[in-house]
């Protein structure tokens, strides 16, 4: 075999290096390997060799350090975003409680209002409350059930509820009870049977307001 035929026929090795996935993985890999070329019989000889890893070991430095802030920084931004929802609510309690003060200061006068800043927000007074419209009767599904609904209208507060057997003698009237809804359904009812509702209203020393005339309701 010729020298140039043997020559050709040796192989050259190429050095590879697998990818690190993470910094830390990075590191580690800079530093096992020099710790291999430390050790090998070029490295003392290789000017060339240190300085490369010289270099490659301060980048790992570099990286090494800076993942450590961003650790750091990571653990300080969640403290901080775990404080500031606290903060958030210890705010809001207290502009509801500067905007108490203002309404008390201020007494409902809407250029006082807005001059100490704050936007301003006018109710009508409505006076007494009529007695609630559209009170309508119709069968239960159910033996003994009477449904009665009506419009809730400007009652804000709910209703007051009364139902009696004769409407002619109030000793058939059932106690008055409190409905917040504008439906009252009258459970174990027997005919005939009446019903009459008035809006709560404390802006008048009654309490509530006129009675809806009697209406007669159907039994299921």
């Amino acid at each position: 075999m010729s020298k140039k035929s043997k020559a050709s026929s040796l192989k050259r090795a190429k050095p590879t290096m697998r990818k690190p996935a993470g910094d830390v993985a990075k590191v580690t890999l800079a530093r096992n390997t020099t710790t291999a070329m430390k050790g090998s019989s070029l490295w003392s000889g290789s000017p060339d060799l240190q300085t490369a890893n010289a270099g490659w070991n301060k980048a790992s430095d570099a990286l090494e350090k800076n993942a450590g802030l961003i650790e750091e920084t990571r653990t300080q931004l969640a403290t901080l975003e775990a404080a500031q929802v606290g903060l958030r609510h210890d705010w809001a309690v207290a502009a509801d409680h500067m905007t108490g003060v203002v309404s008390v200061v201020a007494a409902g006068d809407p250029g006082l209002v807005a001059e100490l800043g704050y936007g301003v927000k006018s109710y009508a007074a409505l006076g007494p409350l009529p007695a609630p419209d559209g009170l309508k009767a119709e069968r239960g599904s159910a033996s003994g059930e009477a449904i009665f609904t009506w419009i809730r209208g400007a009652a804000r507060r709910g209703f007051i509820v009364q139902h009696a057997s004769d409407v002619a003698n109030q000793a058939t009237y059932s106690a008055i009870k409190a409905c917040t809804k504008s439906k009252y359904t009258l459970k174990g009812a027997t005919a005939p049977v009446y019903f009459r509702i008035a809006a709560i209203d404390p802006s008048v020393s009654e309490g509530a307001s006129p009675w809806t005339a009697w209406i007669s309701g159907s039994v299921g």
